[in-house]
Order: C-alpha cells, then sequence, then structure tokens
C-alpha cells in the first residue's frame, strides 16, 4: 500500500501498532538531498574523508552474519569512484558502519529535512544510519529488532517481505537470518524447503522521495536497483525497545 499525506496518529493506528508495512509518498519531497544526491556530489561534499564501509562482500555467501571480517575503509572519494566504476554486491556502506561513519558523513545532514511526525529527531541530531552502493547490492533474508523507516533518496530498491507470522516457515537459522538467502533464487529446493509454497511475499519496488516501514520482525531481502543511498531511522515517538529482551 502506497499512501500520501499520513498523519502521525493515522500512522501509529493503521500501521505501526498493528505492525503493517506501508509506503509513505511525499514526506521527503522538500528535502534538498532528493535533488542533490549523487555520486559527484558526495565525492565533492565528503571528499577523502576515510570512512568505513563492507568490502570483499562477493567472496562470502555469510557476508551478512559475519560482518566484522568485511569491514574496510577507504577515503570516501574513492569508495564513491570504486562503486560507480562497477555493479555488484562487493562493497557496501551500510547502517553497520554508521557509528564508525557519522563524523565523516556529517556534512549531508545540511541536505537532510525532518521527519518529526513520526521520529523523535533535534535540531542538532536527524539520526538515520546511512547505505551507499552501486546497483547490485543485496542484503539477504531476515528480520529486525526494531520497527524501521527506510527512507529512499536515490535510485530504486527492490524489497521483498513476509509477515513476521510467517516465522515457523521461513527456516530461521541462527539469530534474525533464514538459511534461504534469497527467495527469488530459481535453484531452491522447493522439496526441502516446501513451506516457502504457503507464504505470502510481497515484492515492492522503493523510489526515490518514497519510505517503508518495515514493522519488528517482518522478514525482508534489499537489492539496489541503481546507484543508491537510502537511510534508515528507528528512533520512533512510540515504543521501540523489544530488542532488549531478545533472547540472544
Amino acid at each position: 500500500m502506497r499512501v500520501h499525506d499520513l498523519s502521525g496518529e493515522t500512522f501509529l493506528d493503521a500501521f505501526y501498532a498493528p505492525g503493517r508495512p506501508v509506503i509513505i509518498a511525499g514526506e521527503i519531497a522538500a528535502w534538498p538531498a532528493l535533488d542533490l544526491w549523487n555520486a559527484a556530489y558526495l565525492g565533492k561534499a565528503i571528499g577523502d574523508a576515510p570512512v568505513e564501509y563492507q568490502g570483499g562482500r562477493a567472496a562470502s555467501a555469510d557476508f551478512e552474519r559475519y560482518k566484522d571480517d568485511h569491514v574496510r575503509q577507504m577515503p570516501f572519494d574513492r569508495f564513491i569512484a570504486m562503486i560507480t566504476a562497477e555493479a555488484g554486491n562487493d562493497a557496501y556502506l551500510t547502517a553497520y558502519n554508521s557509528a564508525t561513519n557519522a563524523a565523516a558523513l556529517a556534512p549531508l545532514q545540511a541536505d537532510v529535512g525532518r521527519l518529526e511526525k513520526f521520529l523523535v529527531q533535534t535540531a542538532e541530531d536527524a539520526g538515520g544510519m546511512m547505505w551507499i552502493g552501486p546497483a547490485g547490492t543485496f542484503t539477504a533474508l531476515h528480520h529486525d529488532l526494531t520497527n524501521n523507516l527506510l527512507v529512499q533518496v536515490t535510485g530504486r530498491k527492490r524489497v521483498i517481505l513476509a509477515a513476521a507470522t510467517d516465522l515457523p516457515k521461513l527456516y530461521n537459522d541462527k539469530h534474525v537470518f533464514s538459511r534461504i538467502t534469497d527467495v527469488t533464487d530459481p535453484a531452491i529446493d522447493l522439496a526441502e524447503y516446501c513451506n516457502l509454497r504457503d507464504i505470502r511475499f510481497f515484492d515492492v519496488t522503493l523510489m526515490p522521495g518514497e519510505m517503508l516501514f518495515i514493522p519488528i520482525g517482518w522478514w525482508h531481502q534489499v537489492e539496489a536497483l541503481d546507484f543508491s543511498i537510502s537511510i534508515t531511522y528507528t528512533h520512533f515517538k512510540w515504543k521501540n525497545d523489544f530488542f532488549e529482551s531478545y533472547p540472544f
């Protein structure tokens, strides 16, 4: 479902509280980032400041589970040149690198507005975790321990979701990951993973300027269709600390 002009109260009642995904359009139409953020602009804005990213992902089937093994550093302008030269999943600046990159990417905050109908934000700190990567970056099937708001600024992303209630059918393996990496893989053995036949998957393309609310526990996998810049927010105005009681 795509909606426009959604109030905070309606979002809470119709989507956040019952845990229903929704695409929200129009909320970031006035953000300068929507027009400015491309590879050339970012490279000039951040320059050669060192950033952390996830690298060497193409050589490992478990790049999502063992993120620390894939931590790399590089001057930002070199990183941008690298990911715009070739599509693929090998290099990706992700939310996992967010804390380390906060100072380096701080100049971009001037291009980002506020979403105070939905989030707790201050004039000094908008929050949010950045994702920057080429076409072809892929986040394997998993569920998160928070409600997430995925804001798509540049490029498109394909997101495939399944309801949290389908947990028993999605072969949860370790922590928040499934034994199945990609539900669109034609090589999946449906004799072994027969429960997949009973799951309703929601396949959406998130366009620049749109936001996707992903409720806690909802399974999802994400693929960038273009050079892509996204921001994930978790600081909602309503309770979102369920991860604190998750049985690790």
